[in-house]
């Protein structure tokens, strides 16, 4: 014998199938946090060991404070920077790392120093303001996609390690740029503690930024950690371009320069 619904049933059916389904993929894996902004239809899903802080704290002087670098005290990172319009800023609670020294006995009574660092990590979500290039950057900047990422590039003290590349999360195609090395501004200069070499100068830093056109927003992500290991973790955070499914923003894992 045959069942057929009512029209007023079957519509009943069909919009909790739909509901159930569309509770399921925003609801957050485990371990991750949801942000939204219906502006954009954008949705992330983030570590939940990373916080909100103040995106408008990494503004100076109209320029992006980028890894520790003001684009103030670099005239060409400024220029790369200065139309950029940060959105969201996630970072773990003891970002900027803390240095931490350890007194350990040696033979014939001496001691030995050893440094540890807590582990940083920064996610940023900007958006950059075309309206507020110069004519002159306009008729330079011809890929302002690729650019944007390849920002990591030119700060200055970092190095390259991977070769700058297009991919897809989705449908969507996303533009990837890494760099590793030690952030320094132009007029900032390295001091070494000569009781205490190890625990003197910067910390490597490895970074990522990865860029996008999505419905008319120029969107670039940059990743920053002093692990190599906590950078492929923060980069895994989940992004949901409008009504696609939810996918890892990079999805695979990055090397540093020494194991290349």
């Amino acid at each position: 014998m045959a069942l057929f619904l009512s029209p007023r049933t079957l519509a009943i059916a069909l919009c909790t199938a739909v509901l159930s389904f569309t509770a399921a993929a925003q609801t957050p894996a485990p371990n991750t946090t949801e942000w939204e902004n219906e502006a954009l239809n954008l949705r992330l899903f983030y570590p939940s060991d990373l916080v909100k802080a103040d995106a408008a704290q990494v503004m100076h002087d109209g320029n992006v404070t980028l890894f520790g670098i003001s684009g103030a005290s670099d005239p060409k990172l400024a220029e790369a920077t200065h139309c950029l319009r940060p959105i969201l800023l996630l970072e773990l609670p003891q970002s900027p790392p803390k240095l931490n020294g350890k007194v350990e006995p040696a033979v014939e009574g001496a001691t030995n120093m050893t440094a540890t660092h807590d582990v940083s990590a920064t996610i940023l979500l900007a958006e950059l303001d075309t309206d507020c290039f110069t004519s002159e950057q306009q008729i330079k900047s011809t890929t302002p996609v690729a650019d944007m990422a390849e920002v990591v590039n030119k700060v200055p003290g970092m190095k390259p390690i991977a070769q700058p590349a297009w991919y897809t999360v989705g449908w969507q195609k996303v533009h990837m740029a890494a760099a590793q090395g030690q952030p320094q501004a132009q007029t900032q200069t390295q001091t070494v503690d000569p009781a205490h070499p190890d625990l003197s100068g910067e910390l490597q830093l490895y970074t990522m930024g990865l860029s996008t056109n999505w419905n008319n927003h120029l969107l670039v992500w940059y990743f920053s950690s002093n692990s190599i290991d906590t950078l492929n973790r923060i980069t895994k955070t989940t992004v949901r371009f409008g009504r696609a499914q939810a996918a890892p923003l990079y999805p695979v894992p990055m090397g540093t320069a020494s194991s290349k």
